[in-house]
C-alpha cells in the first residue's frame, strides 16, 4: 500500500514537471549579476523563480573544512533509499506547488559546478562510456567517494539503456530553490531538461536533482547529489546489498563491467520469450 502511495505521488509530480515547460529568460544588468527567470506552470498564474547568479566572493575564510562531516551526509550501508525518496520527493512537490514569485540567490562558482556538472552527466547519452565525476565533487569522505560512484553507475546505466543512437544533446539548467543548511554549504534544487537528438526523431524530457554543494579551498564541489528516479533508488540498493554490506570496492571498472552484464542478461532473458520461462512445461509436444 505504502509503494503504491508512493507511486501515485511520484506520477503526480511528474505529471505537473511535463505541464508547460519552464521558460527561462536571462539578462545581464548594470552590476555585472546574471538573472533568469523560471516561469512554472500556468503563464496566467505568472508563478516564477527569478535567480541571480552572484560574484563568488573572495577570502580564505570563504570555505567549509573537508574534514567536516554533516547531518546530511551518511555512507550508502547507513542510509535508507527509500526513506531518502520520501523525504526529497517531498520537497521537489513543495517546490511545484509553491504559488509565490519568489527571488533566489546562487553563488557563480555554484551555478557554474551545477551547468559543467550536468553537461558531463548528459555527455553520457553520447559516449556510452561510465563518466568520470572526480573533478565535480569534493571526494575527503568515505560517503561523498559513494555518492559519486552512485551517480556515474546511474548515468552510465540510463544511457546504456537506450537502444536508438543519440547524435547530440541540447539542455536548460533550472534552480529552482537555494537553501544554506550550514556554513559555506547551500541545499540545491534544480530541474534539468533535456532533449535527446537520436537517429530515431528528439526526445524530450526533464529530471530533478537535489545537491548539496559547498564552497571549498579548491572551488565550489559537490557534497551528496540525489535524483528523482526509482532507478537511481534501485541502484542506491543494488549498490548497498551487492558491495558495501560486503566490503567490496565501488570500483568505476567493476561497476560498469557489472552493469553491462546485468544488460547481457536481461536482453537474453527477454529473448527466451514466455515459451521458455520457467513456470511453461519443458516438453509440450508429448
Amino acid at each position: 500500500m505504502l509503494r503504491k502511495k508512493r507511486l501515485l505521488g511520484v506520477l503526480l509530480v511528474c505529471a505537473l514537471v511535463l505541464t508547460p515547460g519552464i521558460l527561462a529568460y536571462a539578462r545581464i544588468d548594470g552590476s555585472q549579476e546574471s538573472e533568469k527567470l523560471y516561469m512554472t506552470g500556468d503563464r496566467e498564474a505568472e508563478a516564477f523563480v527569478r535567480v541571480i547568479i552572484k560574484k563568488d566572493g573572495a577570502g580564505a575564510d570563504a570555505a567549509m573544512n573537508p574534514d567536516t562531516k554533516y547531518a546530511f551526509e551518511s555512507d550508502l550501508s547507513k542510509e535508507n533509499a527509500s526513506t531518502l525518496f520520501e523525504e526529497n520527493s517531498k520537497k521537489v512537490a513543495a517546490a511545484l506547488n509553491n504559488p509565490n514569485a519568489r527571488t533566489v540567490t546562487i553563488a557563480e562558482g555554484a551555478y557554474q559546478l551545477l551547468k559543467d556538472f550536468t553537461d558531463s552527466y548528459l555527455e553520457v547519452y553520447l559516449t556510452k562510456t561510465m563518466p568520470d565525476l572526480d573533478k565535480y565533487y569534493n571526494l575527503s569522505s568515505n560517503a561523498r567517494r559513494e555518492n559519486e560512484r552512485l551517480a556515474e553507475a546511474f548515468a552510465y546505466q540510463t544511457a546504456l539503456a537506450k537502444s536508438n543512437k543519440v547524435k547530440s544533446v541540447d539542455s536548460t539548467l533550472n534552480i529552482i530553490e537555494v537553501t544554506p543548511v550550514t556554513d559555506h554549504v547551500d541545499e540545491i534544487l534544480f530541474y534539468l531538461q533535456r532533449t535527446l537528438h537520436t537517429d530515431q526523431g528528439d526526445e524530450n524530457g526533464g529530471t530533478w536533482f537535489l545537491a548539496h554543494v559547498a564552497d571549498t579551498t579548491d572551488g565550489h564541489k559537490l557534497l551528496k547529489l540525489w535524483i528523482q528516479d526509482y532507478a537511481y533508488e534501485m541502484m542506491q540498493n543494488k549498490l548497498t546489498k551487492n558491495y558495501c554490506s560486503k566490503n567490496v570496492e565501488l570500483s568505476k571498472d567493476i561497476l560498469a563491467q557489472d552493469i553491462l552484464n546485468d544488460i547481457d542478461t536481461n536482453y537474453k532473458n527477454n529473448l527466451k520469450g514466455p515459451a521458455e520461462s520457467i513456470n511453461e512445461p519443458g516438453d509440450k509436444s508429448k
